[in-house]
């Protein structure tokens, strides 16, 4: 093979320049980025559209393909999007390549990048970066590909001469120069689809999912988001007849259910009620998507919940919160939707069967126990059915990432192996493993530790307890007696945290927090160079996303035991308001075998169960629950099957596939879909089929 000396992996044999994109997913315990790398492959298309024949360009997500390309012929210029998932991993690719072939040009861009100048410095100075994008790549990759060709490629010629190149930084001897953020890009449209030219086809594998994006930006700028920069609040948008042909292209070729949209407001613009339109036209033609994964608007109620109508509860509606308490708000520059428009939202997720999802972000500046618990139960009590707390991230590109905000709100940090973001690699002979380590808030001058972990509880008394849902029938039931749901919740955590089948958990729960966080970065990153420490976190005994994960072993494990203690809780408050007698009790005792018949040991696709209840749980379904339930008292009763439809078992069959079936993937499933949609389906059985039934039964027996 020629030498590097002779210049002849600069290009290939048609004489075009080898680009390598690479937005890539750790492998070490399933697959931690599951969505198609719609970034780099936006600046790959308008790349190819500028460069044309002068390049050859390939994309890649899985580090197995990445190292095949780059041992079969190193690229000249290798790309990463950088990502704090898959950062670490990153920089360990572009450390190898830089020491197998230091004339490689690596450019990395993406999110994951300081604001502020000393911390750009510092990553520029101590990785093999040689330039950084800033804001949009798409102008600015083609203008340093232009660069670098005039400059025969010889990087250390561009940075001598200390060339600024819009949108672009880099580090020049102890000197950072930065070119002029340029304005982003006023027709997306320029850009070529990736799905439409081809560029995504090799993504189409049945695991990952299909992304894609109809506005870029974000009119808001609240503190703890990388969009806050005034940067993004300008608008753009691509046209519906490209995002019509896009989701034809995809639904042709997708087997997994799900659509990942990059909006960051879908359903707050005009527009989105024709996009919506054209998703429901795909759907009705090609039964995909059934899952829509997006952000909604976090004004214009109105138009969001027409959109959810138009899809049908494919689509999950944001409760745009992340505290209700305005010292918080004011602290993080957000200003909530008004909370009558939240009720309305709740109500429109339940009138359309959608899902409906707020997130509260713990440990915000300002934040405190009864503030944080009062957010929570906020939006409970106005119907939104998951309740998610999230815990503060400390994005480099954020204003709480600075010194400054650190500083004047007291904030304690610890760091973590970011969940399913490890693995061991290979490349050009060399074995080397990579974890991604982030950075959250503890604590605050007005959140203590012992505080901190308190709200942690309560946030997975939310999660197991409260969301999807679970225990729909019986929060109706509570409603119906003018007992809120906050009210059971509170009254269930103290039971469940302390005394009780669950006590355990949580106390595991705390300890797995605890043994997950650590306080200095560098020691962390002196413990992952042990050896034996890899196989913890491959096993599962180290790295977990704890609530996600201690949520599915409850849901799928200890769904018997859940019921035991909500019904009993629930029969306990109902005795002390004077609202429980013999009727009552029995329809609570039916209400929680009813309930264990639809959702128990969920994964059993082919269970098929059959009983018989005093209480027309059929009818009081299609009430929604929202009726008197002892008027359904029959008097010769009434027999029920619980059973999985063929679309329910294709739907959950799908989603196994992708995450698998490890506790820590069916988390992810938990989080994932709507919940909802995969419990059994409720048939009344009459006495001429239940004799078919059981005839067959005996009939498959024989």
């Amino acid at each position: 093979m020629p030498s590097i000396s002779d210049g002849w992996f600069l290009k290939n044999k048609m004489g075009k320049i080898r680009i390598g994109f690479a937005d890539l997913t750790h492998t070490g315990k399933g697959l931690s980025s599951l969505m198609f790398p719609f970034g780099i492959a936006s600046v790959a298309s308008y790349a190819k559209k500028e460069l044309g024949d002068q390049i050859e360009l390939e994309l890649f997500k899985y580090p197995n393909d990445l190292k095949r390309y780059l041992e079969e012929t190193p690229p000249k210029i290798m790309c990463f999007a950088n990502f704090y998932w898959t950062y670490n991993l990153s920089i360990a690719f572009a450390e190898q390549i830089k020491r197998k072939y230091p004339e490689t040009v690596i450019i990395f861009g993406g999110p994951n990048y300081p604001r502020f100048l000393s911390d750009q410095q510092k990553i520029l100075t101590n990785t093999p970066i040689d330039f950084h994008i800033y804001r949009e790549g798409e102008l600015s990759f083609v203008e340093i590909f232009k660069i670098l060709k005039e400059y025969d490629f010889e990087v250390d010629s561009i940075k001598s001469k200390k060339i600024k190149i819009p949108n672009c930084h880099y580090v020049y001897g102890n000197e950072i120069i930065r070119g002029e953020t340029s304005p982003k890009m006023p027709d997306i449209e320029k850009i070529p689809s990736p799905y439409l030219t081809g560029l995504m086809d090799k993504f189409f594998d049945n695991v990952l999912t299909p992304a894609l994006q109809t506005t870029r930006g974000c009119p808001f700028q609240c503190a703890y988001c990388q969009e806050s920069s005034i940067y993004f609040t300008k608008l753009s948008r691509y046209s519906s007849t490209r995002i019509k042909k896009e989701l034809e292209y995809i639904a042709k070729r997708t087997k997994v259910p799900e659509l990942q949209m990059a909006d960051s407001n879908f359903g707050m613009y005009d527009v989105d009620l024709e996009i919506s339109r054209i998703i429901a036209d795909i759907q009705k033609k090609y039964d995909y998507p059934k899952y829509i994964n997006v952000g909604t608007g976090k004004n214009r109620k109105e138009l969001v919940i027409k959109v959810s109508s138009i899809l049908k509860g494919t689509l999950m509606l944001f409760a745009a919160v992340q505290s209700t308490d305005p010292t918080v708000l004011k602290n993080i520059s957000r200003q909530n939707v008004k909370l009558d428009d939240q009720i309305e939202i709740g109500k429109a997720g339940e009138k359309f069967g959608a899902n409906t999802l707020s997130e509260i972000i713990l440990c915000l500046p300002g934040d405190t126990l009864k503030a944080h618990l009062k957010s929570m139960c906020d939006m409970a009590d106005i119907g939104i059915n998951v309740v998610r707390s999230h815990q503060l991230i400390m994005l480099p590109d954020t204003e709480l990432y600075s010194k400054e905000n650190r500083k004047k709100f007291g904030m304690v940090t610890g760091f973590r192996v970011y969940p399913r973001c490890f693995g061991k690699y290979e490349l050009f002979g060399e074995s080397f493993s990579s974890f991604e380590i982030e950075e959250f808030c503890i604590g605050t001058d007005t959140m203590p530790f012992e505080d901190y972990l308190e709200c942690r509880k309560f946030d997975l008394t939310v999660e197991i307890f409260y969301n999807s849902g679970i225990f729909y029938e019986l929060f109706q039931l509570l409603s119906q007696k003018s007992i809120k749901v906050s009210y059971l919740i509170k009254k269930l955590h103290d039971t469940v945290s302390s005394n009780s089948a669950l006590s355990d958990l949580y106390d595991g729960f705390v300890k797995v927090g605890k043994d997950n966080t650590w306080e200095n970065k560098e020691e962390l990153e002196k413990f992952l160079k042990q050896p034996g420490v890899f196989e913890k976190y491959s096993s599962g005994k180290l790295g977990n996303n704890e609530q996600l994960n201690y949520r599915a072993l409850t849901f799928f494990k200890k769904m018997d035991v859940l019921h035991e203690i909500m019904y009993g809780i629930a029969k306990q408050i109902l005795s002390e308001k004077g609202c429980l007698n013999d009727e009552d009790i029995m329809y609570l005792d039916e209400l929680c075998e009813f309930s264990l018949l639809l959702k128990g040991d969920i994964l059993s696709l082919d269970l098929d169960t059959t009983k018989h209840f005093h209480f027309d749980f059929i009818k009081l379904i299609s009430h929604k629950f929202d009726a008197q339930p002892l008027s359904f008292k029959l008097k010769n009763g009434i027999k029920i099957r619980a059973i999985h439809s063929q679309e329910q078992k294709d739907f959950i069959t799908g989603y196994l596939k992708q995450y698998g079936t490890s506790i820590d993937g069916l988390g992810l499933v938990l989080s994932r879909c709507h919940i909802n949609k995969i419990y059994r389906e409720a048939v009344k059985v009459e006495e001429d089929a239940l004799k078919q039934q059981n005839s067959a039964c005996q009939t498959k027996k024989i």
